[in-house]
């Protein structure tokens, strides 16, 4: 009798303590997402400004991705990463800024985000710094919609308490107007991100006087592996460096340094240094919390810096190309570091963000439904270390607007014909017209296979947008 009672208590242990172990093995994604910074800002991929020791040692100990195409502007580049789908798909072409001007957000009911995958599929599921692409407070449960269960985010909206109550008054009609001198300096008092940030706190406002948005949100980032460390959790942190802070405002100083008499080049290089603190700062803690072991850590940048910015890169000044196609706007760090699951020293030459959301489910085991359109190829096999993992790419695709642009490890072809060898001619200045005939054959078939762009869901809102449609007028 007693025998049997024993092999009934082990048969329980084993029925229900082996779904618990194997819930405890599951891999927690993380997701930071660094803003407006290229590649010549990190040591990693050559940069010889000197501003990422963190970064650069995770690149060294993880895995670098040689050439990551996003789009080369903040949300359309934040809609690819979060759908795994092109821009052609959504009609999401240009940059659309919903939390300054409303008129249409990221729609749960067309778009699937990897974080509402995550949460169904019983992870749960928190976001951390700039969304952007909903207008919170004209949409508050959009973040849960999209499959959030928590989190504390910049809203990013005109900051009314700093606006005349007449702007106020005129702010819609001069949407309507694309009156784009009148909405520049009205979205100038955005609200504050940086110093004396605003923020929403599980969609509750908060105003936090004499604090530096980026700590606060490092804050809440920590509360949540720390609350969460024993069990399954995706973590998106879109940081709101390096950004600056807004229409007509340059980059701020850091805690590190408040002098604001410098250049806005030293403004700038000073942000990223705090920038790549903190990720350091984000490691170390995931160290800590003995997390190492089932995390795996994915950082990049939405797009390339601002025009207005150069960096020393292998040699030569780069400047940012923020809104172009070009490689300094489109062609963005990807670093991932897991140690003990994700076999570190080692490149991968090609991905896009599209790749982003197949490779997240992949590694953790969540489904991706069948019906789901998804552009991106699942790198995930590759980053296990798996034997006989081949990297999924041949090329890789951006876009904006009408303009399109692919390319291989080594040539580069444009909608419009213009075709590059990026290994001899890295800045793009002397076209091919001849040679290279195989190359530019595969290049142009994968343009021709592609679809039109879909109808946008709505009139797309931003500065550049109404400039656009200022010039077609």
């Amino acid at each position: 009798m007693k025998t049997r009672r024993l092999l009934v208590v082990l048969l329980f242990f084993f029925v229900v303590a082996a779904p618990a172990r194997e819930v405890e093995q599951k891999l927690n994604i993380v997701f930071l997402l660094m803003d407006n910074c290229g590649q010549e800002w990190w040591g990693s991929y050559g940069s010889e400004e000197g501003c990422t020791p963190n970064l650069d040692r995770l690149a060294r100990e993880g895995v670098r991705v040689e050439n990551c195409y996003a789009p080369p502007v903040c949300s359309p580049s934040r809609v690819t990463a979060l759908t795994g789908r092109y821009l052609f798909r959504s009609g999401w072409v240009l940059h659309h800024d919903a939390a300054l001007y409303g008129g249409g957000g990221l729609d749960p009911q067309r778009e699937i985000t990897f974080a509402r995958l995550f949460r169904d599929a019983g992870y749960h599921t928190g976001i951390v710094g700039k969304w952007q692409i909903n207008h919170l407070y004209e949409e508050p449960d959009a973040l849960a919609r999209h499959g959030f269960n928590e989190s504390l985010v910049w809203p990013g909206s005109v900051d009314w308490d700093k606006a005349s109550a007449a702007d106020r008054k005129q702010f819609p009609q001069a949407i309507r107007d694309a009156d784009v001198p009148f909405l520049r300096r009205v979205t100038s008092h955005i609200e504050s991100r940086y110093w004396d940030p605003v923020l929403l706190r599980n969609g509750r406002r908060e105003v936090h006087p004499g604090k530096f948005g980026p700590d606060l949100m490092q804050e809440f980032a920590f509360d949540f592996l720390r609350r969460h460390k024993d069990r399954p959790f995706l973590l998106y942190y879109p940081m709101v460096f390096t950004h600056n802070q807004g229409a007509g405002r340059g980059p701020v100083p850091t805690p590190l340094n408040r002098d604001e008499n410098r250049s806005k080049q030293a403004l700038y290089a000073d942000m990223v240094r705090y920038a790549d603190r903190l990720v350091g700062e984000f490691a170390a803690e995931l160290d800590r919390l003995g997390l190492r072991k089932n995390t795996v850590l994915f950082i990049a940048t939405d797009n390339g810096s601002e025009g207005s910015f150069s960096g020393r890169r292998n040699g030569r000044v780069v400047r940012g190309g923020g809104y172009q196609l070009n490689e300094p706007g489109g062609n963005v760090p990807l670093i991932i570091h897991a140690p003990g699951i994700v076999p570190g020293g080692r490149t991968m030459k090609l991905a896009d963000f599209s790749d982003l959301l197949p490779t997240f489910c992949g590694l953790a085991g969540v489904p991706v439904p069948a019906d789901l359109a998804v552009d991106g190829f699942s790198f995930a096999g590759f980053l296990r270390g798996k034997r006989d993992a081949r990297e999924p790419r041949q090329w890789i695709f951006n876009m904006y607007g009408d303009e399109r642009v692919v390319r291989d490890v080594r040539y580069k072809l444009y909608s419009d014909g213009r075709f590059f060898d990026l290994s001899r001619d890295p800045d793009e200045q002397k076209k091919l017209t001849e040679g290279a005939d195989a190359a530019r054959k595969r290049l142009q078939d994968v343009l021709d296979a592609l679809p039109p762009n879909a109808p946008p869901p709505f009139e797309l809102r931003s500065l550049s947008a109404f400039g656009r449609r200022q010039k077609s007028k």
